[in-house]
């Protein structure tokens, strides 16, 4: 919170800037300390971003806060929130994926992202009795697959199969709702997260975990080379060794060169399209194993 109102009241002075705008999680206490102190004085006034990462885990977050909270009780179908073909874990990180698409593909018009994110919404509410696309995007080119089968007048063929039913759809509408507001997306529009600050943490907690105690010495020195090699690579240490007029040698240049090449190739390997859909098969695999106890009879 104090680092925060920090790096602005000194912006001025040793970076002639003024931070504008603040990009942060939801219940971040530092935008508020910073504006409750007004480092710039009134004549400048500090706008509140969000990170899109964040509110997208924040739909995640309150819907299996409802799945908890509901735990026991049945709904108007006779049945609970959870169990299988229901409101499972599973369910939930495709919903919050969804949404996050929503937000994503729309960042240039604040209606076009809520209509697209209750197009969700609507989606998973279709049934054959009952299709409701009209929000879903139309073509061969749409992500929704009845809008596919419409466009190759093969609708005759076409089964709804991941559907969820009404009763729990009309539970987690209120969410929707809130996380549909004009007043939160607007603050989304910029499409940024908070990943580059994260990872930088990373680097640093990796160099100087934080359960152990170290002088401000090594504190400095520690931050300094992880600043150093997220920015530049760990090449640049060589750069460092030569300004203090000391020659590197040559299995220490080699390593260094290895580690960069490894990162590299990590970083294309993680962006690619194939091993992003691994990753989430995996996790989402992992779900459905834990929620195999809650798939009992008469468990809910």
């Amino acid at each position: 919170v104090a680092g925060a109102l920090t790096l602005c009241r000194r912006s001025e002075a040793k970076l002639n800037v003024r931070y504008t705008k603040y990009l942060g999680d939801g219940d971040s206490k530092g935008f508020t300390h910073v504006v409750a102190n007004n480092p710039y004085g009134d004549d400048v006034l500090l706008e509140k971003l969000e990170c899109v990462g964040h509110i997208q885990k924040r739909l995640g977050t309150r819907l299996r806060r409802l799945k908890r909270d509901k735990k026991g009780i049945k709904l108007k179908d006779g049945k609970g929130l959870g169990g299988q073909g229901r409101l499972t874990d599973v369910e939930i990180d495709h919903l919050q994926r969804f949404y996050g698409m929503a937000i994503r593909n729309n960042l240039e018009d604040v209606e076009k992202m809520k209509r697209a994110i209750w197009a969700t919404f609507y989606h998973k509410l279709s049934t054959d009795a009952k299709p409701q696309h009209e929000l879903c995007p139309p073509g061969i080119e749409s992500w929704c697959k009845y809008r596919q089968a419409q466009a190759n007048n093969k609708l005759d063929d076409f089964k709804h199969t991941n559907s969820l039913p009404e009763s729990i759809m009309e539970e987690i509408k209120p969410i929707y709702k809130d996380l549909s507001a004009p007043a939160l997306l607007k603050r989304c529009l910029h499409g940024k997260t908070q990943n580059p600050n994260e990872s930088i943490n990373s680097v640093i907690w990796n160099r100087l975990p934080k359960t152990t105690f170290v002088g401000i010495q090594t504190l400095k020195l520690g931050v300094c080379d992880a600043v150093l090699s997220f920015n530049e690579g760990a090449m640049a240490k060589v750069n460092v060794l030569e300004r203090l007029c000391i020659q590197p040698g040559r299995f220490m240049v080699e390593g260094l060169q290895q580690i960069d090449s490894n990162r590299v190739k990590k970083a294309d390997k993680e962006v690619q399209e194939e091993n992003k859909k691994k990753r989430i098969k995996r996790r989402i695999g992992k779900k459905s194993k834990n929620e195999e106890d809650d798939y009992c009879p008469g468990g809910f």
